[in-house]
């Protein structure tokens, strides 16, 4: 058995898809923005009143002055064959983009008849992401063609002779040359042209003719050109003109949001990234990229990290169109140790942090970590990285650090240093002053010599009377008192 999805007017439901203040209007789709363009398809409404395809736009209006006309979307119909293949995959591995808004699917591997149930689902699930379709079930791939473009919504074909037998012959696109031959011969219906014997049929019109004969009798089959699923996630919409002003965008991005979790959820995946691109008036187009720290297929979280962003844009040109594409991810599980302190709500830190870095810049928000230099007290804004089980640079730092802990001074204090045969004798600062009773040193530092900005050190871990162990320091030739190490006399 196969199955073809068949969305009717698809050039006219990809355009209409985002605009659902037109619903009620006389629209209709060209191909061009010329008075010439000819009209491709029309709603219900614009038919009424007299319009119809290929009929010239300027002949359309003059019928329906009222008539909305939208040039062809391209974006928004690769948009929606997208969502359209996307949904064929769940009744089996094996679709074919048959043409835009048809794709047909081999159901030999469904042993169980799953489609019988999943069918108008299919449909419903279609529904909701805006796009009405029909769903045809028959034994050939042309047969089932036939089925989706007759069915309310979903038909199933069983006996093909009986179903075919009623059909007008202009259901299955004969030939010109025959279909004006078939009328004079008084043939009007498929089953009068299958009850013509098939090899004097056949062996006086030509091949045309026989392949029309087994059309018309349900007994063609082909080989589907099968496609490879494609995980990709996205919208698109062209607006009728440069917007100046972001409403419209929030408005737009908050539909994509709630038709892409949709289909996330109906796939058993989450947005791991977002990604954001503005076609702009001038032809440039703004991109940026968003990472979810918590992967997730909530909408509202989704719309707060791109309001985050968009409430402090500025754009020196106004914005054309808008393009969402969400990376899939699978949804994470990750247990953490007893005494972990993960964050509670990573998504909801991630927009504070953002907030602030819109205020202060990105150099000046993230995560103090060492730098890679011997360099003293040096370090670098590191982005957050909570969700991660521990910090392995922390961790083998730990498991290196022997000895007593040091407490640092920040930054370091001044002092007054007596020297005694090369050896600090007396100290004295705003934390501690007194003897030197025992000294351990030098440790000579340097570093970055090539650069304007070498630096030299060298320090002494020194006992003074009565207060404990301290380190001090001496930096081109200034003395600093560097920090306090924890033992029993402090």
């Amino acid at each position: 058995m196969f199955a073809v999805i068949f969305i009717p007017r698809f050039h006219l439901q990809a355009a209409l898809r985002w605009r659902p203040e037109l619903d009620a209007r006389a629209v209709a789709v060209v191909d061009g923005r010329s008075a010439k363009s000819a009209v491709l398809e029309c709603n219900e409404t614009a038919r009424i009143q007299g319009v119809s395809a290929a009929l010239p736009s300027a002949q359309a209006l003059a019928r329906c002055p009222a008539l909305t006309l939208l040039p062809r979307q391209m974006a928004e119909e690769q948009a929606a064959q997208a969502v359209l293949l996307e949904t064929a995959f769940m009744l089996s591995p094996e679709v074919e983009a048959t043409s835009d808004g048809c794709c047909t699917i081999d159901l030999q591997r469904d042993a169980a008849g799953r489609w019988e149930a999943m069918c108008p689902a299919l449909v419903k699930q279609l529904n909701d992401l805006r796009l009405s379709a029909k769903i045809g079930v028959a034994p050939n791939p042309d047969l089932a063609f036939i089925a989706a473009r007759r069915a309310e919504p979903v038909l199933a074909v069983n006996s093909p002779q009986r179903f075919l037998s009623r059909l007008a012959i202009a259901e299955i696109d004969p030939p010109p040359h025959l279909l004006a031959l078939l009328r004079d011969w008084g043939i009007q219906t498929l089953g009068q042209l299958t009850a013509l014997p098939h090899g004097e049929f056949a062996g006086r019109l030509g091949p045309d003719a026989d392949r029309l004969w087994q059309r018309a009798a349900g007994k063609t089959t082909r080989l589907l050109r099968l496609v490879r699923p494609s995980e990709e996630f996205a919208e698109a919409f062209d607006f009728d003109g440069e917007i100046e002003s972001v409403e419209p965008l929030y408005f737009i991005l908050r539909r994509f949001l709630d038709q892409l979790c949709l289909r996330l959820a109906a796939s058993h995946r989450v947005a791991a990234s977002l990604d954001l691109a503005l076609p702009m008036e001038n032809g440039g187009t703004h991109e940026r990229r968003f990472a979810i720290p918590s992967p997730t297929g909530d909408p509202e979280t989704l719309f707060r990290v791109l309001t985050t962003h968009l409430d402090e844009l500025h754009l020196d040109h106004r914005i054309a169109g808008v393009r969402l594409r969400i990376e899939p991810a699978r949804p994470g599980h990750q247990q953490f140790r007893l005494f972990n302190n993960p964050l509670r709500d990573p998504n909801k830190f991630s927009e504070t942090v953002a907030r602030i870095i819109a205020i202060v810049g990105p150099e000046n928000v993230g995560v103090a970590e060492p730098g890679d230099t011997h360099r003293p007290d040096d370090f670098r804004l590191a982005p957050p990285a909570f969700q991660t089980e521990g910090n392995e640079a922390g961790k083998a730092a730990g498991a290196q650090a022997i000895g007593l802990p040091l407490r640092r001074y920040r930054p370091p204090v001044p002092a007054d240093v007596r020297m005694s045969r090369g050896r600090p004798a007396r100290v004295f600062s705003e934390k501690t002053q007194g003897e030197v009773l025992d000294a351990l040193g030098p440790y000579r530092l340097s570093g970055e010599w090539w650069e304007a900005g070498q630096w030299n050190t060298e320090e002494w871990d020194v006992e003074i009377a009565g207060e404990g162990l301290f380190r001090i320091s001496n930096r081109n030739n200034r003395w600093l008192m560097e920090g306090c190490y924890d033992t029993a006399l402090r």
